[in-house]
């Protein structure tokens, strides 16, 4: 099994990893990253290491890394929207990507509305836009086990 579909089904927070020890990765020298190295062992990089945010191209291309995201008209963010099951639910899933988001240095704009309705927008402030790092963050965020509303 590979490591994100058990960090996805729970398994290795079951065995006493917590999400940011299971989220913490080796670093790459590599500013833009091949699609296919983006996955949960990747790391964030420095934003003075990537040099310019993603073309609107490039940005659209890596898409197709993250289910359940949108990326704004401008192709300059990406937000998840989320029902969890209640605010104690949307409340525990907004801290453990606290955690994550700690151990990547890089930190979403998380937001709780109507008790149990979560949004988290990414972007790369410093450069103004989208990079690797947005879609890496997207990335362990998803394989954050999360119980969402059974009611749509």
């Amino acid at each position: 099994m590979s490591s994100f579909v058990a960090l996805r089904t729970g398994l290795l927070a079951r065995r006493g990893f917590s999400t940011r020890s299971a989220c913490r990765y080796f670093t790459t020298a590599a500013a833009r990253m091949e699609m296919s190295e983006i996955n949960p062992e990747s790391k964030c990089v420095p934003c003075e290491g990537i040099g310019a945010a993603l073309s609107i191209e490039e940005a659209k291309e890596k898409m197709k890394l993250v289910k359940g995201w949108s990326i704004s008209d401008d192709s300059t963010s990406i937000t998840k929207k989320l029902k969890l099951k209640n605010f104690v639910s949307a409340l525990d899933y907004i801290n453990r990507i606290g955690q994550v988001a700690e151990g990547q240095g890089h930190h979403p704009d998380l937001h709780i509305t109507g008790y149990q309705h979560v949004q988290i927008d990414l972007m790369t402030h410093a450069l103004g836009g989208l990079t690797d790092n947005d879609f890496i963050m997207a990335v362990c965020i998803d394989a954050i086990p999360v119980e969402l509303s059974k009611k749509p």
